[in-house]
């Protein structure tokens, strides 16, 4: 937790504890006067020293990267603890005011070391709470960039292995290949950054892509867009619709003799982006899953979209393999 998101907390949970306690003065009869006032600011004064005293000790301690069975006495007892502080202030206060005779009952002194507790533990809670869900964004974000790192380098190779090919057999070939390739690493690389481009910008990294792939399959190669207009400006994982592409290509197309055709398919609903890539199976295929980079991608959308997005392969047709993928519409 930043130190300004740290500070903005503690000053809002203690003015909310003072402005409750004298609230509660108030329903409860006591009234609230001035000197009610100095008591209960100075209350929450000392609590806020004590939490962020507290605060010190868990950071040097690294307590929050203990595990939660180890964590969780130590977290009571420091609940404890702190609240016998504040307890004894408010004993000390009593004190004072009454010239040195103890005027609170006992039962009453107990009161307000439970509730004290109570206090204290709803702020570790909150406290431990914002660190490891900063921590989970943090950890997430660190598998994006990861993930992504492995899908440039992956669609690079690939490329520039079926670019080898041609440099012996084919030299004007070779160098339309490479121009080609050199346009769409500009594109490409571009999104290495950003978490999520627009489709529109996708299906320019797809159609580069595929100009560089007709250069080496030739004829053997047939493209069909169907992208409805209202799609174009959805966000999707940068790289993500180029990955099913050359998937499709890699798994099917490329193996058959006469090779086939691929289909990008893209409609909006009331809640989502539907993208379906069909490509022409290959009969001998035994990968159910897609390999790697299916399973980055499927990765990503989870990180990204959460439970909602998905992406599934549809075999049912022994023909045509279907990458089918819903992004929601936030």
């Amino acid at each position: 937790m930043t130190r300004r998101r740290y500070a903005i907390c503690q000053l809002a949970g203690w003015t909310a504890w003072t402005l409750t306690s004298l609230a509660y003065l108030q329903v409860a009869g006591v009234g609230v006067t001035g000197r009610s006032v100095v008591w209960t600011v100075a209350d929450s004064a000392l609590g806020f020293a004590i939490s962020h005293g507290y605060r010190g000790m868990v950071r040097r301690r690294q307590w929050a990267r203990l595990p939660l069975r180890r964590l969780a006495p130590r977290v009571f007892a420091a609940a404890i603890a702190q609240a016998a502080l504040l307890d004894a202030f408010v004993v000390s206060w009593s004190l004072f005011e009454s010239g040195g005779e103890v005027r609170l009952p006992s039962g009453l002194i107990v009161m307000f070391l439970f509730n004290f507790s109570i206090v204290f533990l709803a702020w570790s809670f909150l406290y431990f709470g914002l660190h490891w869900l900063e921590r989970s964004r943090r950890a997430e974000q660190a598998e994006l960039r990861y993930l992504k790192s492995q899908l440039n380098p992956h669609f690079l190779f690939n490329a520039l292995n079926g670019i080898r090919g041609l440099v012996a057999e084919d030299a004007p070939k070779a160098q339309e290949a490479i121009t080609r390739l050199a346009k769409l690493l500009r594109v490409a690389l571009g999104s290495v950054t950003a978490d999520t481009v627009p489709l529109v910008r996708e299906l320019e990294v797809v159609d580069d892509y595929l100009a560089v792939e007709a250069v080496r399959l030739d004829d053997r190669l047939a493209v069909r867009l169907d992208i409805a207009p209202d799609t174009l400006d959805v966000p999707v994982p940068s790289m993500l619709l180029q990955t099913l592409v050359e998937n499709g290509i890699k798994h099917g197309i490329a193996r058959r003799i006469d090779g086939g055709e691929i289909v990008v398919t893209a409609r909006r609903t009331a809640t989502s982006l539907e993208l379906a890539v069909t490509n022409t199976a290959y009969a001998g295929a035994t990968d159910a899953t897609g390999g790697v980079g299916l399973a980055n991608a499927t990765e990503r959308l989870l990180l990204l979209f959460g439970e909602r997005a998905s992406l599934a392969l549809d075999r049912s047709d022994a023909t045509r393999t279907t990458a089918r993928v819903r992004i929601p519409i936030r």
